[in-house]
């Protein structure tokens, strides 16, 4: 089957709601039988688009997880992700896209169903394609005060390139840390890491990891990164 490829233009109109978060959904680009595209438009229609850090994620309605991944950077690298999966025609996909923007201090979410979509183009004759079931766009949640967001410049990590351990030095008495791997996998998480503790990543595979930060209260922090030799 050929891939339908759809196109997606921003006008001078669109820039009246630019920086919002509901102008944003989940998007497919292409699609076939056995595979999907996903896009998002939050390069362009969120403020500070360019430190977006993006979270991907399809799964089954029974739970299991087709695809995951993590992107940031430019439009195409943070706005477009493909995978290919087996889920039957007949069956459906939840897909979620949340962009963390520290600099605006902000999560948008977006959460919506695929579904596959056959139309009649003659009788008789009918053409499919993935699609997304209401286009809804993202809901925002804010993130962090001015204060918490400074917060985030003041934390180092330590050392710059990271072996067995690494500790963290910053304003705070203590910290909660999630670890990512690039494609979005939880690596581990602590609740209660003090300045200076060590945290062990020995058992890590080298390569660059995302911690999210978090202070005594849940409250979002920031984003860093870390490199594992």
């Amino acid at each position: 089957m050929r891939p339908f490829i759809a196109l997606f233009f921003f006008v001078t109109a669109h820039l009246t709601s630019y920086g919002q978060c509901s102008t944003v959904s989940v998007q497919i680009s292409s699609s076939d039988t056995t595979y999907i595209q996903l896009y998002h438009a939050g390069f362009f229609n969120i403020p500070s688009g360019f430190a977006n850090v993006c979270v991907w994620e399809v799964t089954t309605f029974s739970g299991e997880v087709i695809y995951r991944d993590t992107t940031s950077g430019n439009a195409s690298e943070q706005g477009f992700v493909l995978f290919n999966h087996s889920v039957p025609l007949t069956d459906s996909m939840k897909a979620s896209i949340v962009i963390t923007n520290n600099p605006e201090g902000i999560i948008c979410t977006m959460k919506d169903t695929l579904y596959w979509e056959e139309t009649e183009v003659i009788p008789g004759a009918f053409i499919g394609n993935w699609a997304v079931l209401s286009g809804n766009g993202g809901t925002e949640e804010e993130i962090t005060s001015t204060n918490i967001v400074s917060d985030l410049e003041e934390i180092e990590i330590l050392p710059s390139l990271v072996h067995n351990y690494f500790s963290i030095t910053g304003s705070r008495d203590a910290y909660r840390i999630t670890i990512l791997d690039m494609s979005g996998q939880i690596m581990a998480s602590y609740n209660n890491v003090l300045n200076q503790d060590k945290v062990d990543v020995s058992y890590f595979p080298s390569g660059m990891y995302l911690i999210l930060f978090r202070d005594e209260f849940n409250r979002h922090i920031g984003i860093k990164k870390m490199m594992k030799m």
